[in-house]
């Protein structure tokens, strides 16, 4: 073992230095490279961000206000105070959501969409951390101009329920008026 002129060299040294004959069992060590994290191109962030600025001008136009009440979060909600993609300030249901749009096709060449359960908790999370009591994820397929929310059914109750209990005082508004 000793004799061998590549033990520092070799991947195999002290593990198989007994059966090399002729450095026959010579391996020459590998580099280790740790793994990094898979970067977006600026092509995928231009898209992403756009689903956000589409999202956000939606919103503000559907609540019609003279004002805009949704904003497009800095920096996609990666600084600490500022989370999530997009934020709402409405007095009964100010929210925080995060906007997630993918390409990827199936087996078959449908598009699909993975909502994961770590999508949910983290801006489940990152709302209670905002102090905001909605949150909600839209999503989109890439290229197509129809936009989903996955939410929790419990939020989408208390959602009915605002509206309704808004649309009672309205009529008892219209009866005295």
């Amino acid at each position: 073992m000793s004799e061998c002129r590549f033990i520092t060299e070799c991947a195999n040294a002290n593990k198989s230095c007994y059966k090399c004959f002729d450095y026959n069992m010579y391996s020459s060590k590998k580099e280790r490279v740790p793994l990094r994290a898979r970067s977006l191109t600026n092509k995928q962030k231009k898209s992403g961000i756009d689903f956000e600025n589409r999202g956000t001008k939606q919103y503000n136009s559907a609540i019609k206000q003279s004002k805009d009440a949704a904003r497009r979060q800095i920096a996609s909600g990666a600084l600490h105070f500022a989370l999530g993609d997009m934020i709402t300030e409405e007095d009964l249901t100010a929210s925080l959501a995060e906007f997630k749009e993918r390409g990827s096709k199936d087996a078959k060449g449908s598009k699909q969409i993975t909502i994961k359960k770590e999508w949910l908790d983290g801006i489940k999370e990152e709302a209670h951390n905002m102090g905001k009591d909605y949150y909600y994820l839209p999503f989109s397929f890439k290229g197509s101009d129809t936009d989903y929310v996955a939410m929790e059914y419990e939020m989408l109750l208390s959602y009915v329920q605002t509206i309704q209990m808004l649309v009672e005082q309205n009529k008892i508004l219209q009866e005295r008026g």
